[in-house]
């Protein structure tokens, strides 16, 4: 038959048409035959009858249906094993999807724009110190210079400001951007118009859908419509598509603003880098050749810190979520993959339990004719209808489980925007995983129903078929698995939660307990005289109720490692010595006070330390050891920088910065109040309670001493911390919370297989116990092999655990990958948990009667 004619046939109402002719015309023969007495010429009409179905349409889609809707009346008549086996699948295959998801966004989801394989991203190095960004004077001689790029754009990186429009404010994602910016990436605005190449200079503005939409109901009046960004006038000319939300992945831009935000001064600064730097690749040259063209500009820039520009593939866009995530979420791939094998394990484990109990109906339907094959694939096809359902059911509870893992990335008000909508890749995966789990947990138990002896099957009853051993060896070793894979998790999940708490608990150097920190942020253009300014500040901020010290620093604690200064000069030191690079901060009077940093020697900066009186500074422990050999020694020393000669007044003990893993670096203590140029960003105050409770009258205050100053982001020293330790959280809390379900999941199979093997033998039992058999003995036989399942897979767990800790290594602070602590706490809770399962099926045992079990004999 034609093809058109097989696909007719699909149709209910054609299928429905020819089959009842087919009917007719079988019923018209046999009746012809029985009025001639030749009934016995005719054959096998049901035979025929499915020959004459085979030409009509494809005969293995009539079996899928058929295997298909036999499938389902089964999964209806066993709703808890359905149930059950839909949570387990949905869990694991749901876990993996989300974890796939943030890999799919971070790792291999190329950016919104055209031709993202042609983008590279740049970045600085000063020797074998990475800087990475560029000052714009860099940025103006390099795509200058260079002939490997059909264009070079410049983007800062995300800041808040305050939106105005009328008599609304509110707080907004600002980027600066060069003109090129749009054109280069090649993204066209779907309203407005984009940034022009001579557009630098002019106060313009492009925003984005999301603002658009949140903040000006789509209304197309926008473009042309004027706003104010910290103050300044600007003019939206653009609205960026839906799909595009900025060059960096993790970040979510809502207005791009040209380089006239960027005060003069500070934009054409020769030493201020601020800039991230991607450009597109000129065609038939390749990153090499560009990386070689651009080195020979180096030469060129005005920055004496950059020496060495290295060339990177842009096609994912630039990221600093991807270097603090990536490692972590390949592993959490792995834990979930475990999660997904352990639940695969249990309900192959519950289908064997099932096969048995099905024996004489698949006994029954391979004497009637069914082929061993058939039944194979009925069966696979039963397991594959659960993997697709779980599958569904796990691309639903991924969404829930995706916004977990942004709440556990995003904390301390940090927001982290992701894509993490299902695409083609992340639907291709969900698919492919769903038919891979049906079919690992479906094959075994399919191939063992198939291997049936028809006659004995038939025979037997249904107590005494499930005696069959080979079954129960399977499920025994199904368990072992379960155990061994459990074991390597909480031995895992156990390394993170150690680590977390090695690095919670460590000495910071300083005490974050209620202090905290609040960002000082001028209107645009406004250069207050900060000396003055700050001894204002502190003055207010210390009047204000609960408030128990105030400072100010230009680097937040525990915000960055500072401000990297070189070229100072320690009298008493080789030349070679001095130059040795060292990190620094400007603080203002009570630093070390409020930030809880102790002074192991010498004094802290006052509100004495001011334009007039000889340069104080303060060195770290760190720095003190290495120039001076002791803190004693320090004091009282000089040393030059920036043509100032400055005298160390004190010692403060090592304090952590960026990095909570990290050794403090050699670190400078300068006074901000003898700056008279030098901004502070950050006021930092150490309350007598919650520090949160403080931050709205802070905040008034800060406005009552400079209305043209305001604070932005405010978030306690804690929250900072916890921010540090966004990575270690994720790792932890995922995995621990994987860990104990697999846990649940073993003690679920082995509760299963020992109520399973106490059934089976029943009858045993009840004999040795009419024989006088003492409840130890019981106790012994029922838990026997439990007890032997247990053990072997505590031994290949180890083994995996050893594995599995080299790869985590690197992860773990304080402690090694083979901590016995660890191995041992993680051994003794699944035993337990094991033997707890077990409690049931033994008491079961052992409330047996042996009268029963006699007579069932």
């Amino acid at each position: 038959m034609s093809l058109i004619g097989k696909l007719k046939y699909l149709l209910p109402s054609h299928r429905k048409a020819v089959e009842t002719d087919l009917r007719d015309e079988i019923e018209c023969l046999a009746a012809i035959a029985e009025a001639e007495g030749a009934r016995a010429n005719l054959g096998n009409l049901t035979r025929a009858a499915e020959e004459a179905r085979a030409t009509w349409t494809w005969t293995w889609l009539d079996h899928l249906g058929a295997d298909l809707r036999h499938a389902l009346r089964a999964m209806r008549r066993n709703p808890g094993f359905t149930t059950t086996a839909i949570i387990s699948l949905a869990l694991g295959i749901g876990a993996n999807i989300a974890i796939f998801s943030f890999i799919n966004a971070l790792l291999l989801k190329p950016l919104p724009v055209r031709d993202p394989d042609s983008l590279v991203m740049l970045t600085s190095f000063a020797g074998s110190e990475k800087i990475g960004d560029f000052g714009y004077p860099d940025y103006v001689a390099l795509r200058e210079a260079t002939n490997g790029f059909t264009d070079m754009a410049a983007a800062s990186n995300l800041a808040p400001t305050y939106l105005t429009t009328g008599r609304d404010t509110k707080l907004v994602q600002r980027r600066i951007v060069s003109a090129n910016y749009f054109s280069t990436l090649a993204v066209q605005p779907i309203a407005g118009r984009a940034f022009h190449n001579n557009d630098d200079a002019n106060q313009l503005a492009v925003i984005s859908h999301r603002l658009w939409t949140q903040a000006f109901s789509n209304a197309p009046a926008i473009i042309g419509a004027g706003i104010e960004l910290d103050g300044l006038p600007f003019t939206v000319i653009g609205v960026a598509p839906p799909e595009f939300l900025g060059e960096t992945i993790g970040e979510a831009t809502d207005i791009w603003v040209t380089m006239s935000l960027m005060p003069l001064d500070r934009r054409n600064a020769p030493g201020y880098t601020w800039l991230n730097l991607i450009a597109r690749l000129r065609p038939g040259i390749s990153r090499v050749e560009a990386h070689d063209r651009l080195t020979a500009a180096i030469p060129r820039l005005r920055n004496r810190f950059i020496d060495r520009v290295s060339v990177e593939p842009g096609r994912l866009g630039a990221s600093s979520l991807r270097g603090a995530l990536a490692r972590p979420l390949k592993i959490l791939m792995g834990v979930v993959g475990v999660v997904l094998l352990i639940g695969c394990a249990n309900l192959a484990s519950l289908l064997l339990a099932r096969a048995a109990a099905r024996r004489r109906e698949i006994a029954t339907r391979l004497a009637i004719g069914a082929s061993r094959s058939r039944v194979i694939r009925q069966m696979l096809t039963e397991s594959a209808l659960l993997g697709a359902i779980g599958g569904a059911a796990g691309l639903v509870l991924a969404m829930g489980i995706q916004r977990i893992l942004l709440v556990l990335v995003a904390t301390a008000g940090r927001t982290v925007t992701l894509d993490l909508r299902p695409d083609l890749t992340v639907l291709v995966y969900t698919a492919a995983l769903s038919v891979a789990a049906g079919l690992l947990f479906g094959l075994a138990p399919a191939l063992l129903a198939a291997r049936e002896n028809i006659g004995e099957s038939l025979k037997l009853t249904v107590q005494n078929a499930r005696c069959k051993r080979r079954s129960i060896g399977i499920r025994d070793a199904l368990i072992g698995v379960q155990v061994a894979l459990s074991f390597m998790l909480l031995v895992v999940g156990g390394l993170f939660i150690r680590t977390l708490y090695n690095l919670k608990t460590q000495d910071f150097g300083f005490q974050p307990d209620n202090v905290l920190c609040l960002q000082i942020v001028p209107e645009q253009g406004y250069k207050p005289q900060w000396p003055n300014l700050i001894q204002a500040l502190l003055r207010t901020a210390e009047a204000v109720p609960g408030v128990q010290a105030a400072t100010v620093s230009f680097n937040p604690t525990l915000s960055s490692a500072g401000s990297g200064v070189s070229g100072f000069a320690i009298k008493g030191h080789p030349p070679s010595a001095s130059q040795e690079r060292a990190r620094a901060n400007w603080v203002g009077p009570g630093y070390f006070h409020t930030a809880g940093i102790s002074l192991l020697d010498g004094r802290e900066f006052t509100s004495a330390d001011t334009l007039t009186t000889q340069r104080a500074a303060v060195i770290n422990q760190s720095m003190a050891g290495h120039y001076f050999g002791s803190s004693h020694a320090a004091i009282g020393r000089h040393f030059e920088f920036n043509k100032n000669s400055y005298r160390i007044v004190g010692v403060a003990k090592d304090a952590k910065h960026q990095d909570l893993r990290a050794p403090a670096p050699r670190f400078i203590y300068f006074s901000a109040l003898q700056q008279s140029n030098q901004a502070v960003h950050s006021l930092e105050v150490r309350t007598t309670g919650p520090p949160l409770a403080a931050a709205a009258a802070l905040q008034a205050a800060v406005h009552q001493t400079d209305p043209r100053v305001r604070i932005r982001n405010i978030a306690s020293l804690n929250q900072l911390v916890q921010q540090k330790l966004a990575r270690e959280l994720l790792l932890t809390d995922i995995a621990g919370f994987f860990a104990g379900l697999t846990l649940l999941l073993v003690c679920v199979g082995a509760y299963g297989s020992l109520a399973y093997n106490v059934a089976r033998r029943s009858g045993e039992i009840g004999i040795r116990m009419a024989l006088g058999a003492r409840p130890a003995t019981i106790i012994r036989l029922v838990l026997r092999d439990v007890i032997l399942t247990v053990g072997v897979g505590l031994a290949c767990g180890t083994a995996l655990s050893l594995l599995a800790g080299k790869l985590v290594r690197s992860l773990l602070f304080g402690l090694t990958a083979t901590d016995p602590t660890t191995l041992i706490a993680a051994a003794l809770l699944l035993a337990i948990s094991t033997l707890t399962a077990a409690y049931m099926p033994v008491r079961r045992a052992l409330q047996a009667e042996p009268t029963a079990a006699l007579r069932l004999e």
